[in-house]
């Protein structure tokens, strides 16, 4: 068995344990996914070393950080990834959702109103950017953004619940 069979046997050991598929065992989930979201910074993290102007592993680096909790972290690759590329929409949502856990309210409306510059029609960040304002206390503003998203997508919410946790 090569070093790369090896490899792969034990990332996909990980992904089941992750996704559930050895049973709904809450110690064996965290443990398989603990070891793929270490197993992936390690991965950025060379990625970076490699290419320093890789903007994508910036993002998705500050994707595994701000599942982590370490949102500083999180936001200096987002704004890392945004000064190599600033023309990638999800760059700026994915800090607008770091800001938005950290309760750095303005700065995740700024952001969510970046993405909507892109798209005016994005109803993840009309819906998050309504979540944000609601959180501020402007009820109305937050709710009509709120019902902007949802007649664009009427799943929005669930879609945005699961776009936060990834």
């Amino acid at each position: 068995m090569t070093c790369n069979t090896v490899l792969v046997a034990q990332t996909s050991k990980e992904w089941s344990q992750c996704s559930g598929g050895e049973g709904p065992i809450v110690d064996v989930i965290i443990s398989g996914c603990s070891a793929v979201i270490h197993r992936a910074l390690d991965d950025y993290n060379q990625a970076i070393l490699l290419n320093p102007s890789y903007a994508n592993a910036y993002n998705n680096r500050g994707v595994i950080y701000r599942l982590k909790g370490d949102y500083d972290r999180a936001i200096k690759d987002y704004d890392e990834a945004i000064w190599l590329d600033s023309s990638i929409p999800a760059f700026f949502y994915n800090r607008a959702i770091a800001y938005t856990e950290k309760q750095d309210y303005d700065r995740a409306i700024a952001d969510f109103e970046m993405v909507l510059r892109f798209n005016s029609k994005n109803a993840l960040a009309l819906y998050g950017r309504g979540v944000v304002r609601l959180k501020k206390g402007d009820s109305q503003t937050g709710s009509a953004d709120i019902a902007d998203a949802k007649a664009i997508n009427p799943n929005v919410a669930e879609e945005f619940e699961h776009s936060a946790k990834r």
